[in-house]
This record gives structure tokens, sequence and C-alpha cells, in this order.
């Protein structure tokens, strides 16, 4: 997303400098994380059920999930 004053080589360009950061971080498979300390019990059960079984995730991308779906509005 373009924001508002920012040209669009420059928007391009923080856009691939996040890509490629995100490349260099280590990424685990869903596995590696319920194996982990990092998370409790109850964190791990929900990681069972929010990540996929044959993907890759990078530690901030897993915490983000867990949140996003503790604050998910209850229907």
């Amino acid at each position: 997303m373009i924001k508002k004053g920012t040209s669009k080589a420059a928007a391009m360009k923080e856009e691939t400098t996040a890509a490629q950061e995100n490349l260099s971080l280590p990424a685990f498979t869903k596995q590696q994380f319920l194996e982990s300390q990092l998370f409790t019990a109850q964190q791990k059960d929900l990681l069972n059920a929010l990540l996929q079984d044959e993907e890759t995730y990078t530690t901030d991308e897993v915490k983000q999930q867990i949140e996003q779906y503790l604050k998910k509005a209850v229907e």
C-alpha cells in the first residue's frame, strides 16, 4: 500500500526491504513450535488449530496469529 505523500518508487523500495527482512528471519514448522518451550500449553493448542502442517512461520508471524485470534470478536 502506498502511503499518502510517498512516491511509488519509495513505496516499492519499502515493500522490498520489508520482504527481504522477512526472508532473513528463521522460519519453523508447526511441529517445531508445538515442541518448543516458547509457548504455553494453551497457546500450543491454538497453534495446533491455526497453523498448517506443511507451512513454515517466523516466531513473529505465529505470535501475531495468536494475538489476532484472541482479539477476534465473538459472534
